[in-house]
């Protein structure tokens, strides 16, 4: 059903989205869902949240989110206070932090060490804080946090310099 919602999204590859389920026994097992933008777009986050609502996974369901890990290229930037990252293709940057329990890191510190030279165009992989638990509540926070006008983080694992 996530499969299904994810792969209905216009930005998203759906010839390439995978659902690979872990051994297990009954009718639920663990899974990961892998997908990508189709080429020349950029996946919306928030219209994967939409879609999401209007399954029954919204509702009374069992089912659950362990992690989102996303990767996203473009400009960065850092600040005495944040380092954000302006993605190619979206107005809404993308504030990045260290990733404290999901690695090591040293990544962000990398990355922050290289932004103090200046600007520089990266593709950085991370967790996005939020996507995590059981679907009605994981939803629901994710729509809280939206109305709030929280800003998109990503916590970050690990990147790459980009050849512009």
């Amino acid at each position: 059903m996530a499969r299904d919602a994810i792969a209905r999204q216009y930005d998203v590859d759906k010839n390439g989205v995978q659902l690979v389920c872990e051994p297990g026994t009954g009718n639920y097992r663990p899974g990961t869902i892998t997908f990508f933008a189709k080429k020349g777009k950029v996946i919306d986050l928030d219209k994967i949240q939409e879609s999401l609502r209007a399954t029954r996974l919204s509702g009374s369901t069992n089912m659950e989110v362990t992690s989102l890990l996303v990767t996203a290229v473009g400009r960065a930037s850092a600040s005495a206070t944040a380092v954000m990252l302006k993605v190619a293709g979206t107005d809404r940057p993308l504030i990045l932090e260290d990733a404290a329990g999901k690695g090591d890191g040293t990544a962000f510190r990398r990355l922050r060490e290289l932004l103090a030279k200046g600007e520089q165009t990266v593709m950085v992989t991370g967790y996005v804080p939020g996507w995590e638990g059981k679907f009605p509540a994981m939803l629901r926070t994710l729509a809280a946090d939206a109305a709030a006008g929280k800003p998109l983080r990503l916590l970050v694992t690990e990147f790459q310099l980009v050849k512009e």
